[in-house]
């Protein structure tokens, strides 16, 4: 895809204008299952263009990965091939513009990375120079230990030349953006039910006519399941990997002590507008604890095996920044990240019933509203985007 496609498919987008409502009688009537950033974002958009949306979770809206995750915004080096990293890339453009819609500040801080050792430096800036020959790409440039100390006083670099500067990265709080996003589909006239756990689906005539739920029928002609790990339990099919946990740290607020999203060896943070740090690590969880846990807990049932991780996290940090022992730990939590079996986003109607449709991708946060708008085109337009072909449910079902 050429920089003349990607300016197209932008224009394309944004036509998509959430005061541009369909037809008040359309007969589409969408339970979207799963209120996590991409479920809250396709229901988002949905109700900007009038059709009739319920957005169901079987917990709280936001309650799952999307409430424990690290919330970058980013089309970096690891989204790839091309197809990946420019959908990635619209991603980014997505929020520039939802943030003027809900009146949303993100922070765009750019992120900072680098490793120690030569031969990891060596395969960090060839994969950095592989993203830099894609036909469109964010900015990225590669800077050394001086420049990084400007942007970022209190870590250190130890006299690395080869440190990833991504300058057009971003973070959100995501429980809060998500909040956002329900308060627009409610103030729609969308519904969002919470403790609302999907069951089956109801065909009449060998056509969806309901879904059924803890909380009773629901009607519905339409179903979008963006349920994230829960996908292989639901379509009884193993779509996805088994769920890759990572445990993220909040601290409570503190004086502002880092500017950009850092991904330092073994471990990456940054600081949020309120002055909280959030800390995330990077494959240290132990198998054998990993093995200990059941369906997936969002935190620690063990204070004593909480505070052996938040030890060695710490542990790590003092390696390049100091201040991270200043800082007060407020929460511990664990996300549990639905990666599909080839990596790549799994979104699209199935191929043997239309009416089904499945979100469900690794970089929820990145690729929310973008996904949503897409989404939300392909459901309402009946048709199918060129832009999403390399990412069918068809791979796998």
């Amino acid at each position: 895809m050429h920089r003349r496609k990607f300016i197209q498919n932008m224009a394309l987008l944004s036509l998509m204008s959430p005061f541009i409502k369909l037809n008040a009688s359309t007969n589409k009537k969408i339970v979207v299952v799963g209120a996590g950033i991409i479920g809250a974002s396709i229901a988002y958009e949905l109700s900007n263009l009038g059709i009739k949306t319920i957005l169901i979770d079987k917990n709280k809206a936001g309650s799952g990965t999307s409430g424990s995750s690290f919330n970058w915004i980013n089309a970096t080096y690891p989204k790839k091939p091309y197809s990946y990293n420019y959908i990635a890339q619209l991603g980014v453009k997505a929020f520039k513009d939802i943030q003027n819609d809900l009146n949303y500040e993100i922070q765009w801080n750019g992120s900072l990375e680098w490793v120690n050792s030569k031969e990891s430096q060596k395969e960090l800036i060839d994969e950095v120079n592989k993203l830099m020959q894609y036909q469109t790409f964010t900015k990225h440039k590669i800077i050394n230990h001086n420049k990084a100390n400007i942007l970022e006083t209190n870590l250190n670099f130890r006299d690395n030349i080869n440190i990833v500067h991504s300058e057009d990265d971003g973070v959100i709080d995501t429980n809060e953006f998500i909040k956002l996003l329900i308060d627009r589909i409610n103030f729609n006239g969308s519904q969002v039910i919470e403790d609302c756990e999907y069951k089956n689906i109801k065909y009449t005539n060998n056509t969806i006519s309901s879904i059924i739920t803890s909380k009773g029928e629901i009607a519905a002609n339409q179903i979008v399941f963006a349920c994230g790990i829960d996908t292989n339990k639901i379509f009884n099919k193993k779509l996805l990997k088994s769920p890759e946990p990572g445990i993220i740290i909040k601290s409570k607020p503190h004086k502002k002590i880092i500017n950009k999203i850092i991904y330092g060896p073994g471990i990456h943070l940054y600081q949020q507008k309120d002055g909280r740090v959030i800390i995330g690590e990077q494959g240290l969880l132990e198998r054998n604890d990993i093995n200990k846990f059941s369906d997936y807990p969002s935190q620690f049932d063990s204070k004593l095996m909480e505070n052996k991780y938040v030890n060695k996290i710490i542990s790590i940090g003092k390696t390049f920044f100091n201040e991270i022992e200043s800082l007060d730990i407020d929460e511990v939590k664990i996300g549990w990240r639905p990666i599909p079996l080839d990596e790549k986003p799994i979104i699209g109607r199935l191929n043997y019933d239309k009416n089904i449709y499945i979100a469900t991708m690794h970089s929820g946060i990145t690729l929310g509203p973008i996904v949503g708008k897409l989404v939300a085109k392909e459901l309402t337009q009946n048709k199918e985007l060129s832009i999403l072909d390399g990412f069918r449910p068809g791979r796998f079902l």
